[in-house]
């Protein structure tokens, strides 16, 4: 690929981030000792041991698969570490037991403003963060399906009304870039888990924008199967919620932008956070990044040496025994 999805990227960034350490890919089925960390992404881990930190997990094992869906199981052949998770939901299907036998919950993006908090003027009045799934390229600006008239804007809002995916340029500039277009908006919806993740742990008023429900503003109940996408109630029932105010929008229906933007502002409140829970169950010593002098985060070398594109027939090339037994640089600092 010759792009990036912010979300999936900041995994190796977090970890850095806190750990002051270079972070290097494995791949997810593999005998090598590693950790999980950003992303829905758990479903695919087996062999060796894994530690997972925020990490979420479908309950599907393949969930991008056109095939008929395949139920999620604990692989046989691997250790699983559980040190916290997205929510409960993956709580569940990573470690077996009961929700709540780890209870720690929350996902890492949800510290980034600790490291990186821009005072930014706000261009536009509401962005709307779209999935990958509703996009009809992957460049950097978000081109929407042409069926999807839910996100059409009128000229008249075309100044204040910003659409926005997750694709961003190979590199920290982009994600940066990406990130601070986020934070220019004065309101977010999204149906981008990460959209609703940055706009939360940065204070941005927003809501769920989910396709599949009726139009308007709505209280849905986290607890009822299938309502929401499992990765949203995951997120939020993470947070402790049992019920989440959405704004339904078919996606062949123009929105009405106004009523949404009052939703928006009628309704959201700051959601509580155990910043200091999932701080305290990263498995590496802590010993956090901090900007250079003469720049942000981003510029920070440890972070721009970081590979962020990898050649998948290397990854998946079998380790050496002494690369097995040594377990990377990994066991020398997990906790």
């Amino acid at each position: 690929m010759d792009y990036l999805n912010i979300g999936d990227a900041l995994s190796p960034v977090m970890v850095a981030l806190l750990s002051g350490r270079d972070v290097a890919r494995v791949p997810s089925q593999s005998d090598a000792l590693r950790m999980a960390c950003v992303g829905t992404i758990g479903h695919g881990f087996s062999g060796g041991e894994v530690w997972f930190w925020g990490t979420g997990c479908s309950n599907r094992l393949k969930p991008s698969s056109d095939a008929p869906p395949e139920a999620y199981q604990r692989p046989d052949n691997a250790n699983f570490r559980v040190l916290a998770t997205r929510g409960p939901v993956s709580e569940q299907l990573l470690t077996g037991e009961a929700e709540g036998s780890i209870g720690v919950y929350g996902d890492p993006v949800w510290l980034l403003p600790r490291f990186y908090r821009p005072s930014l003027p706000k261009r536009w009045k509401l962005g709307v963060i779209v999935h990958l799934s509703e996009l009809s390229d992957r460049d950097v600006e978000a081109h929407v399906k042409e069926e999807l008239l839910r996100y059409r804007v009128p000229p008249e809002l075309a100044g204040e009304i910003r659409l926005i995916n997750t694709v961003a340029p190979i590199g920290m500039a982009g994600i940066r870039d990406k990130i601070d277009e986020i934070l220019s908006c004065e309101r977010i919806v999204s149906t981008s888990l990460h959209g609703l993740v940055f706009a939360e742990s940065y204070g941005i008023p927003c809501l769920s924008f989910p396709a599949h429900l009726a139009g308007g503003l709505q209280e849905v109940d986290l607890r009822q199967s299938g309502i929401l996408d499992l990765r949203i109630v995951d997120l939020y029932r993470g947070l402790g919620l049992d019920r989440l105010v959405v704004y339904g929008q078919p996606a062949h229906l123009p929105t009405d932008w106004p009523a949404l933007m009052a939703a928006i502002d009628q309704t959201w409140r700051e959601k509580p956070f155990d910043a200091e829970a999932l701080i305290a169950a990263f498995p590496l010593d802590l010993n956090p990044l901090q900007a250079p002098a003469d720049g942000t985060i981003w510029d920070h070398p440890l972070l721009t040496g970081l590979t962020l594109q990898h050649d998948v027939r290397e990854l998946n090339r079998k380790p050496k025994p002494q690369e097995e037994r040594k377990g990377g640089w990994l066991s020398r600092w997990l906790r």
